[in-house]
């Protein structure tokens, strides 16, 4: 009987810290938890899905740029309220990250007036969701106290990808026409679901 219960509480035990495995959290302002953070979406190998209120980290937006130009498959979901349509910084990034992947990064926008975009979240690969209060600025990671929990659970991995591909075909496609940033509704972007791959890549690695 001892021996049951001992084996039991074994198994117990690794299953909290299987559990534990799964979920982590950090905090900023902190460099190596910006650098822990970075690094894992240099290590992406397949494709990163975001959905991000605001980008303007110089660091950030060149990786995706370089990730985008090796093969990558990058999806952004990102705010775009009237004040910020005619905002040179917006139309900068926006112009950095089309131009310089040479249209391979795709965006979204939500241009919903009194609709935010729920808390920032990106999946890489199909092996990590990450959540966190900050957007990808250099406010939110050098100045601001932000937290970012990430996650490898499989089941939350799967919902979070569903949901960002309805919120996807909810918002405006982002082109240029003309040399002007243009928003076309999703049915005439002919954008083909950005998921018809995405769930074969999603694997349980723990």
């Amino acid at each position: 009987m001892n021996n049951q219960l001992f084996t039991y509480g074994k198994n117990s035990i690794r299953k909290q810290n299987l559990e534990k495995r799964k979920l982590q959290t950090i905090f900023f302002p902190n460099k190596w938890n910006f650098h822990y953070f970075f690094n894992l979406m240099k290590d992406c190998q397949q494709f990163i899905i975001a959905c991000v209120s605001e980008i303007d980290h110089s660091w950030i937006i060149k990786l995706l740029v370089l990730l985008a130009n090796g093969g990558r498959k990058i999806y952004l979901i990102m705010d775009c309220k009237e004040n910020q349509k005619n905002d040179e910084q917006f139309q900068a990034v926006i112009c950095e990250l089309l131009i310089e992947s040479q249209f391979r990064i795709k965006i979204v926008v939500n241009t919903k007036k009194y609709e935010n975009l729920p808390t920032n979240f990106c999946v890489i690969d199909g092996k990590v969701l990450i959540t966190t209060s900050a957007n990808w600025t250099i406010n939110s990671f050098n100045k601001s106290h932000e937290w970012m929990m990430l996650d490898k659970k499989y089941d939350n991995i799967v919902e979070m990808i569903e949901i960002f591909e309805q919120m996807w075909n909810q918002f405006k496609f982002v082109t240029f026409i003309n040399e002007d940033i243009a928003l076309l509704d999703n049915e005439d972007s002919q954008f083909q679901s950005v998921f018809t791959y995405s769930l074969d890549c999603i694997v349980d690695t723990l």
